[in-house]
């Protein structure tokens, strides 16, 4: 491998490694093994990495936490809809209804399922 092929591995990886980062974080889902990978085929050659890289991404998308993101209340990070507690600050992204025990977006002032105004404070 020569420098020129490290570089070009290194302009296809970084970013695609930073993305899963920012994603697999947002959506609390092995986030360390989804950024490791990406920087391993730095060393492989560039068809390879290329190849592997878009064969990655696939994967990603098809076995990733299906949801939508919004922002946490407290770092203002993007979290998924089913978390409870984000996973950057630790904090909860949602209340709970102290009537039915459901999680209530943060913004929220009555429980959306049971109407009940009783949330949490924090």
């Amino acid at each position: 491998m020569n420098l020129v092929e490290l570089l070009i591995n290194l302009v296809l990886a970084i970013p695609m490694a930073i993305w899963f980062y920012k994603d697999a974080r947002a959506r609390d889902y092995m986030w360390y093994f989804w950024v490791f990978v990406p920087l391993i085929l730095i060393f492989s050659s560039t068809i390879i990495t290329i190849v592997l890289l878009l064969i990655l991404l696939v994967c990603y998308i098809m076995l990733r936490p299906k949801g939508n993101l919004f922002k946490c209340p407290h770092c203002q990070k993007a979290v998924l809809e089913e978390l409870f507690v984000c996973p950057f600050c630790r904090k909860n992204a949602k209340r709970e209804c102290l009537n039915c025990h459901e999680p209530v977006p943060w913004e929220a002032d009555q429980c959306p399922k049971c109407k009940s105004r009783s949330l949490t404070k924090e």
